[in-house]
């Protein structure tokens, strides 16, 4: 049964048109302009076959209930690791006829691994070092696996395991930030507005891996959608803390206030005093419809007037499924008493 609000089809090709741009984007960190048009065709279509095989896996499988938000982050991991792996084999020397059936076991480890990790409900950031820890796992034993047939030399192996593109987009990063920060004359102090993004981001990563989920997400999709992909990258760098110098976190922290909407001083004790009268005079059955799709948390947010919604959730996340609610049930009474 198709997942609602998830066209795989689309999303895998939107996947890909990103991954095109950032190939095309002249100078890029994401990725070396050592690549031929040819690798470049190579990745994008690769990106989107697999993103399309695990989107239309995700959408026939009848025994679990994934929502379109955890089908996209399973295709999502697909189609990131995927994009970097095809460019570690292009520069790691691995014989062309090689890395697809490579990438195919890679894909297909990340899917079950992803998938059981949802299914369990692991938070983001276990769940964003499982991934990564399964995809250097693999990805080595299937090098080693290339050296028993002697199709790569120890060395040539030694080589390639080592190469990451996604931690040589970081460290370029930010030898440009510093180089930058050097650059400027000592009467302007201070690093250019589009150089200082770039740190901003990764800091902003740094802080919302250890949020909880909910308020992370939130967080996330009140930034501009540019950045968005970025923050998420830096997310599943399990060292990130590591590759940037702490001096320079801490100056880019002091300044990342702006990039996070405000809380608005919320009084929790007033949203749910209005969010319960709205419940109140809404018929059990309109409440049934709204909740029947939602996760088991926020099902119970509707139809249990004795649920400790204060100890489940954020301040932010109250207000936000209150809004969303609200909206769902007037929605759903036009439709239903619209004459």
């Amino acid at each position: 049964m198709p997942i609602e609000g998830f066209d795989y089809k689309a999303f895998a090709t939107d996947l890909a048109k990103q991954a095109l741009e950032i190939l095309q984007q002249p100078g890029s960190n994401a990725a070396p302009s050592t690549l031929t048009d040819q690798d470049k065709k190579t990745i994008i279509d690769t990106v989107r076959k697999f993103c399309t095989m695990s989107g239309e896996a995700l959408s026939n499988d009848a025994q679990i209930k994934f929502n379109a938000e955890q089908a996209c982050l399973v295709t999502q991991f697909i189609g990131e690791w995927t994009f970097h792996k095809s460019i570690d084999l292009i520069n790691g020397k691995i014989p062309a006829q090689n890395r697809e059936p490579i990438l195919q076991i890679l894909a297909a480890n990340i899917f079950q691994t992803a998938k059981l990790a949802l299914i369990k409900k692991m938070p983001q950031d276990t769940l964003i070092t499982l991934i990564e820890n399964k995809v250097k796992q693999v990805y080595a034993d299937e090098l080693q696996k290339l050296v028993k047939k002697g199709v790569l030399s120890q060395q040539q192996y030694e080589v390639a395991v080592n190469t990451s593109n996604l931690n040589n987009m970081v460290q370029k990063n930010e030898q440009e930030e510093v180089k930058a920060q050097e650059a400027v004359p000592p009467e302007k102090p201070g690093i250019a507005a589009n150089e200082k993004k770039v740190l901003k981001l990764a800091s902003l990563a740094m802080i919302l891996r250890k949020l909880p989920e909910e308020k992370a997400k939130i967080i996330l999709n009140s930034l501009d959608k540019n950045d968005v992909q970025h923050v998420v990258n830096y997310m599943r760098m399990t060292d990130l803390e590591n590759k940037i110098d702490h001096q320079v976190i801490i100056k880019s922290i002091e300044e990342i206030k702006s990039m996070i909407p405000e809380s608005d001083n919320l009084n929790v004790e007033k949203i749910l005093k209005h969010y319960y009268k709205i419940l109140k005079y809404t018929p059990v059955d309109v409440l049934s419809e709204i909740a029947i799709r939602e996760r088991d948390s926020v099902k119970d947010f509707i139809l249990d007037p004795k649920f400790e919604a204060i100890e489940s959730f954020s301040p932010l996340v109250i207000q936000s499924l209150v809004k969303i609610i609200e909206e769902k049930i007037n929605d759903y009474k036009e439709k239903v008493y619209k004459y």
